[in-house]
């Protein structure tokens, strides 16, 4: 569950999270104008040791509860995140916040039906916060529960028309229903009020294609590519769909971005590699496969495939060095079909 900026907003809305200061206590006061400052400098591990400090005074004071669930959250410790807002639940019961929190850091940490559980305490404690749906139709979504997450998305919106991830976590899910008119609508809303975010053009390509608005829908997936030119998830998903639709050209494209970002990934030199083949470019592909054999020099995959696109240049003398090197890493891993896979090239190639 990725950060949400969403969530910090939120909590930080809770007055810098902390109760008026005692009046009659001046140490308190100070410290907590000093935790204020802290936290908006930004500088979080000193903040939190000064709200621990006053847990002395205030520890039945649920809000410094709240500010140290929150400091630990910023410092993505999640589990001491949970625990402090428990902490402040205890003190408050009635705070439909301290449960948000609670939600959203228990599924960080990918305690989902504790999450889903909390995100509900908050929703019946405040049925008018969007973010409380929609953290509950993430969770929901991950546990299994796809209608679920569908009505959480929906009255998120309804609370708030212009949350862009709802429209696109909606969009996706109604995707995944095959429902591709209404994950059409929805995707498209949501791209309007994100124009640039390459995630939404990614699934409304996906969303296009299903359509079968080709055209468009690769011309939607060619700009998620470009706004996440850096983005090694989002490319991959590019280059798969690009495999699987015939899209060759637009694939290899892809993948030789993908090594520029990730160069240490044999995986993805043995995809271009096979592309390259596939494209009787066994040239080009033997420069691919010795880049993975320089890579990692004990992968035998990876002099198996130099061997086969040697062996289809001509190469043979090459080719067998190759293969032979394949069948030793093979042989030295155990690997019985790996070797027997080596041997049936080699015997095909005298």
């Amino acid at each position: 569950m990725r950060c949400n900026p969403l969530f910090w907003a939120s909590i930080a809305s809770l007055s810098l999270w902390l109760a008026p200061p005692v009046q009659a206590n001046t140490q308190v006061s100070t410290l907590m104008q000093e935790g204020r400052r802290l936290v908006e400098a930004g500088n979080y591990a000193q903040a939190l040791a000064i709200y621990q400090q006053l847990l002395q005074s205030e520890s039945r004071n649920p809000r410094v509860h709240s500010a140290i669930g929150y400091l630990y959250a910023q410092q993505g410790q999640f589990a001491d995140a949970a625990h402090a807002y428990q902490r402040a639940i205890e003190l408050d019961q009635q705070n439909a916040d301290f449960y948000y929190a609670l939600g959203y850091s228990l599924g960080m940490m990918g305690e989902n039906h504790g999450a889903a559980a909390a995100y509900r305490q908050a929703i019946r404690l405040n049925n008018r916060n969007p973010q409380a749906y929609e953290g509950l139709a993430v969770i929901l979504a991950r546990i299994g529960d796809p209608q679920g997450a569908i009505q959480a998305y929906r009255s998120a919106l309804s609370l708030d028309p212009r949350n862009w991830a709802a429209y696109k976590g909606l969009g996706v899910l109604l995707l995944q229903q095959h429902n591709i008119p209404d994950a059409l609508s929805n995707l498209q809303q949501a791209a309007v009020l994100a124009p640039s975010n390459a995630s939404i053009q990614l699934n409304l390509g996906m969303a296009l294609l299903a359509a079968g608005d080709t055209s468009k829908g690769w011309q939607t997936l060619d700009r998620a590519a470009n706004l996440g030119q850096r983005d090694v998830d989002l490319l991959q998903q590019v280059a798969e769909l690009a495999v699987a639709a015939n899209q060759p050209e637009r694939a290899i494209q892809t993948y030789r971005r993908l090594i520029t970002l990730q160069p240490e990934r044999i995986a993805t030199y043995f995809s271009l590699g096979e592309l390259l083949m596939q494209q009787n470019n066994p040239l080009e592909a033997v420069a691919i496969y010795r880049q993975a054999t320089q890579i990692n020099a004990r992968d035998p995959e990876a002099f198996y495939r130099l061997g086969t696109a040697l062996a289809v240049q001509g190469q043979r003398s090459e080719a067998r060095s190759a293969y032979q090197m394949a069948l030793k890493l093979y042989r030295e891993q155990n690997n019985r079909a790996g070797e027997t896979k080596v041997r049936e090239a080699l015997k095909q190639r005298n």
